[in-house]
């Protein structure tokens, strides 16, 4: 078992040349919540001058061999600037070592050096430190030093090192850079286990996986860095207060509290806080929508009076507004028991979150104290991507000092990228919550907007979603010399994108054995399949040659025998009976009226399970009938590629009628729909936080 080095920040109050204000200087490990001052730290510009010491091109042995330092210093820039218009000005220095915090030097400095000065300002836990320099009246950050640990060591006192390219054992550089950078920003921690801004930094291979995730900003971290530096137009926030009555007749404010937000639509966590002082906390950066608040101890010492709490289970936002919201925190009558304090996958715990794949089933451990008081039917995930098997929770025989418990857990293939919470719920009612602990993030290599930008990523997630397997080599650096040959030319880029969508939807999405499927559902159903069932009949015809007449014969002759169809076409409807429940199936389904081949097809009825698959089959190839559900199939085939879920009555309704009045099979009609579900933004957010293209590139 892992556990992960925690990171610590330096605040230091700053007296700027000429100011009034008197000198101060505070040092906060930023384990506990900082002390909020009278404003929020910021910079007073959005234009941020910096200074890459030249120690970034000529690291220590902390760092591996070959690693991109200075790159990864770079993307990590470039991820927070894409996310609230900042703009980054580099330059380098032949400085070393971060300012003292008696003063600072004016020159805020990214620094990998070993000098004495960083050894000291590190401890050996922590990965690096950031020390801000601010006016402690207006908030206005002055200067802000990072240096990366030039002696990173285990507890053991065992030697660590920084890598770039995920190797197991070591930290993830540019997580590491990311990380400090939003306290550079004058972000502090996060209480989302997902966010980029939370206290702890995980192993590369944990969960035998790189730690790549760590570089990504979650909602919670884009959030908290635009509540600071915009844009804010259209943008609420929710504020209030938590009090509670520990103390006896006496009402007093909760502070160090955990407080944070959830999208009720999707179950995403979307903004956090922590109560300060006087209890009071904001959720800012929110857009008009309804949310769930809830609330958890911070600290053990809190958690042994007061539980974890729903604070609103619905609450209606609205933009440009500030909706209140107070809660009176009431403790119990008996200590808390239920404590999850680890979380894992493939047998493994740690306290950094789980990266689980959109579409895949997974195991998930938690571990802490009172977890085997929580059954099956108790653990749960608060969004709709998100189905928790009951009947898989397991007692884990593990060395360990706290009970541990494993379920399953099936992700949707439409889940969109973000970060998850668990809630667990004990046999006496006690309710505990882990916020962010499963994330969803596909494009964590990748540091710009939204990976689907990335011309690697964008080919190998059209291979994944259109033929359901990873391009080959030679595939990718096809396409992306594609790419290449564009620059920056945005017409071009968007125009690659679409021809290659276009090309392998054409050739993959509509071949013959999905064309079947569609045709056998709306013959023998009256109804399309649904992607679950449509995925399932897809790999079992995929098993063997769909072509072939023997392997469709056995497959229909299944189908009939599913309960559904059994319900329609009993075992003693006549020939006449179940012909013409099909030629009524197919008018009804697609308005195709084969009437004239019924004599024909009755003829074929034997009274066996071979005669009905022989009457479907034949159905299904009728050219009248495929003319007729072709337009079905396509669009339905745009949600099930691009959307990954069934569609919704009016959206493919609308689809339906723009394509009633192009010619069938148009190559211009297929481009111009695959342009609106490739530009969509339920598209995009299955990979990142924005959606940087829109309807208007389809000329809509």
């Amino acid at each position: 078992m892992k556990f992960p080095i925690i990171t610590t920040i330096i605040l230091t109050l700053f007296l700027r040349p000429g100011s009034p204000v008197r000198l101060e200087t505070r040092d906060s490990s930023e384990i506990d919540p900082v002390t909020q001052t009278s404003a929020p730290l910021k910079w007073p510009q959005r234009t941020i001058q910096l200074a890459f010491s030249t120690s970034l091109n000529n690291p220590g042995p902390n760092i591996k061999v070959g690693s991109d330092v200075a790159g990864a210093a770079r993307r990590a820039l470039s991820r927070w600037s894409s996310m609230a218009n900042l703009n980054f000005v580099v330059s380098w220095s032949n400085l070393t070592s971060v300012s003292p915090a008696s003063g600072g030097d004016g020159v805020s400095l990214i620094t990998v050096a070993d000098t004495l000065e960083n050894e000291s300002f590190n401890a050996d836990s922590t990965t690096a430190r950031t020390r801000v320099f601010f006016d402690p009246e207006t908030g206005a950050i002055a200067e802000a030093d990072i240096s990366i640990n030039p002696r990173p060591r285990t507890e053991e006192g065992a030697d660590l090192q920084f890598s770039t390219d995920g190797t197991p054992g070591t930290y993830d550089l540019e997580a590491t850079f990311t990380h400090e950078i939003g306290h550079l920003l004058g972000l502090d921690h996060s209480a989302v286990l997902a966010s980029t801004m939370q206290s702890r930094q995980g192993f590369n291979g944990t969960y035998g996986l790189p730690a790549f995730t760590e570089r990504t900003l979650s909602e919670d971290d884009r959030q908290r860095v635009r509540s600071l530096y915009g844009p804010k137009s259209h943008l609420a926030k929710i504020e209030g207060r938590l009090i509670d009555n520990l103390t006896p007749t006496t009402l007093g404010p909760r502070q160090t509290f955990n407080v944070w937000a959830e999208s009720i639509a999707t179950g995403r966590v979307i903004a956090s806080s922590i109560t300060a002082e006087d209890g009071s906390y904001s959720l800012e950066g929110l857009t008009a929508d309804q949310y769930r608040v809830l609330a958890a101890p911070r600290d053990e010492s809190d958690s042994k009076n007061l539980r974890s709490v729903e604070v609103s289970s619905k609450l209606n936002v609205k933009s440009d507004s500030v909706t209140p919201l107070n809660y009176n925190l009431l403790p119990q009558n008996a200590p808390t028991t239920l404590s999850p304090r680890w979380i894992g996958l493939s047998g493994e715990l740690s306290s950094v979150p789980l990266p689980v794949e959109a579409g895949k089933r997974v195991k998930i451990y938690v571990g802490g104290a009172g977890i085997d008081q929580v059954p099956g039917t108790s653990i749960s995930v608060a969004s709709p991507y998100f189905t928790v098997d009951p009947s898989s929770l397991t007692r884990e025989q593990l060395s360990t000092p706290f009970p541990v418990i494993s379920f399953d857990v099936t992700v949707a293939p439409s889940a969109p990228f973000g970060d998850y919470t668990l809630r667990l719920q004990s046999n006496s009612g006690e309710t505990a919550y882990v916020p962010g602990a499963i994330t969803i993030d596909p494009g964590a290599l990748y540091a710009v907007v939204n990976p689907i930008d990335d011309a690697r990523f964008f080919v190998t997630q059209q291979y994944s979603d259109l033929l359901g397997q990873p391009p080959d080599r030679d595939a990718i650096e096809k396409f992306s010399a594609q790419f290449g040959q564009c620059g920056i030319r945005a017409d071009c880029l968007r125009s690659r994108r679409l021809d290659i969508s276009t090309s392998l939807f054409l050739q993959n999405a509509l071949q013959p054995d999905a064309l079947f499927i569609d045709g056998l559902y709306l013959a023998g159903l009256s109804r399309r399949p649904r992607l679950t069932e449509f995925e399932t009949d897809r790999a079992t015809m995929s098993g063997s040659n769909p072509a072939q007449e023997e392997t469709r014969s056995k497959f229909v002759i299944s189908f009939t025998r599913r309960s559904e169809f059994e319900q329609k076409f009993g075992v003693n409807t006549s020939g006449v009976q179940f012909v013409d429940g099909i030629v009524s199936s197919v008018k009804q389904s697609s308005g195709a009226d084969l009437a004239s081949e019924r004599t024909n097809l009755i003829k074929l009825f034997d009274g066996t399970p071979r005669g009905r698959a022989a009457i479907l089959i034949r159905v299904v190839a009728n050219q009248t009938f495929a003319d007729a559900a072709y337009n079905q199939a396509f669009v339905q085939a745009q949600y099930f590629s691009y959307l990954k879920r069934d569609p919704d009555e009016n959206g493919f309704a609308s689809w339906l009628t723009v394509l009633k009045n192009k010619p069938l099979r148009d190559t211009e009609a297929a481009r111009l729909v695959t342009c609106s579900f490739l530009n969509s933004t339920e598209y995009q957010l299955r990979f990142g936080l924005s959606a940087p293209h829109n309807g208007t590139e389809c000329g809509n």
